[in-house]
């Protein structure tokens, strides 16, 4: 059995640092390249039956299939997309932007999990690199990729037991976890169940393993999820507010109100260490690989700008083994929305040639969605910025030593056995 190493025996005096600041370039420092983990865009529900059916009520209909990226959510990114790559130029990255001669091709990789909706996410900021001229978006020939599907294709059958054992010390008792959701769960069937719906809300809280393999949770948090998800989704893609939870959303702290279940899918179980590892690893692996330039890789990992376009599971994941809290306006805290981006810029210290890394989180608004934004310093993108006991303010804000980074992050990881290549 492998142990499970916690994190905050290796990582601590961990803040998280809010702001909006752009920073441009200085002479201090040099961005080198720019590794990010993006979230696809809005999309609608992934089983619109599922969810008539859990709560007795006929959901409103969307422009595209269950699970598709919508137009808004398309258009979100590539403006997102946009103003990041222009704020990463100003602070140095070393990419060119609409080039005629198609010259960027080899300053970018982006890759995509299968799903429709992060294959088009990824084409959006295709997109925003050039009009002319996309970079290609490389997709697993495979149903499943190991990198953003390892927990579907059975990493953590094998560990459930001690998931399990977790699981049930994280919510104490099936009273105790009732109790402090009765509020939420009332306030929720309150607002979009019928009469005799949303019985799930009823039920015990329990962690089981689906047909793949893969620890899921059963209960509120489950369904409940969906709904606060289906609902923050329904405003950020300008549904009327007559048809946003069947007329009870005003606002964006309305939406926010819902999205307690949702948030407590990932305190229970996106957030359990061991879980987090073996869904996780072998993505934040690649990652660690792109930013090391001592690494041989398997994919052009050390081109200036890196993708990964993925869900808010697979940032969930990362975010456990980071040790990462955040907190972006009119959201909870930790929350993932769509487009949300984990970043990782790696600067170069140019007096000593020292190499640092910059983590951050970002993501637009629920009312920048909504309003369909553009971005821009007046309007920016909110981030929280990662700061260890170890990392320091600088010019350009704040910048942890690279390889203790490294160093510290491979303590992280563990190998899974998936027989299958990655990057085809």
């Amino acid at each position: 059995m492998i142990k499970n190493k916690l994190i905050c025996a290796i990582l601590t005096s961990i803040t998280a640092l809010t702001g909006t600041t752009v920073y441009a370039a200085t002479n201090d420092y040099q961005l080198e390249q720019v590794v990010t983990l993006v979230r696809h865009g809005i999309r609608p529900q992934t089983n619109l039956q599922e969810l008539n059916d859990a709560t007795g009520k006929d959901w409103p209909k969307w422009s595209v299939p269950d699970g598709y990226l919508t137009q808004r959510g398309y258009d979100g990114i590539l403006n997102q997309s946009q103003y990041q790559l222009k704020t990463w130029q100003e602070a140095g990255l070393p990419i060119s932007l609409n080039q005629e001669n198609c010259s960027n091709q080899n300053q970018v990789f982006i890759w995509a999990a299968p799903d429709q909706r992060t294959r088009k996410t990824a084409d959006a900021i295709a997109e925003s690199i050039s009009q002319t001229c996309h970079p290609e978006v490389g997709v697993s020939g495979y149903k499943h990729d190991p990198l953003f599907d390892a927990l579907k294709m059975g990493s953590a059958t094998d560990q459930f037991d001690e998931i399990k054992k977790e699981f049930k010390a994280r919510i104490v008792s099936q009273d105790d976890i009732q109790a402090k959701y009765a509020q939420s769960n009332q306030h929720l069937k309150a607002t979009v169940c019928a009469p005799n719906g949303c019985d799930f809300l009823d039920k015990d809280w329990k962690l089981k393993l689906n047909k793949n393999g893969q620890p899921k949770l059963n209960g509120p948090a489950d369904e409940g999820s969906n709904i606060g998800e289906t609902i923050r989704l329904q405003y950020s893609e300008n549904f009327p507010l007559s048809q946003v939870a069947f007329g009870h959303v005003k606002n964006a702290n309305d939406v926010k109100k819902l999205m307690v279940l949702h948030d407590a899918k990932y305190k229970y179980l996106n957030e359990i260490p061991l879980f987090a590892q073996r869904g996780g690893s072998i993505l934040y692996q690649q990652i660690l690989d792109a930013l090391d330039n001592s690494k041989a890789t398997e994919a052009p990992l050390h081109r200036p700008l890196v993708v990964f376009v993925g869900h808010d599971t697979n940032i969930s994941e990362i975010k456990t083994l980071l040790q990462f809290n955040w907190q972006l306006p009119q959201y909870l805290a930790n929350d993932i929305p769509p487009g949300g981006t984990l970043s990782f810029e790696k600067y170069k210290e140019k007096s000593t040639g020292q190499y640092f890394v910059k983590i951050g989180f970002s993501a637009r608004t629920l009312d920048q969605w909504r309003h369909l934004t553009p971005l821009s310093k007046a309007q920016p993108l909110h981030e929280d910025v990662l700061k260890y006991s170890y990392c320091k303010t600088t010019s350009v804000g704040v910048l942890c030593p690279l390889n203790q980074f490294l160093q510290n992050a491979q303590k992280q990881i563990v190998r899974l056995n998936i027989d299958q290549p990655l990057y085809k």
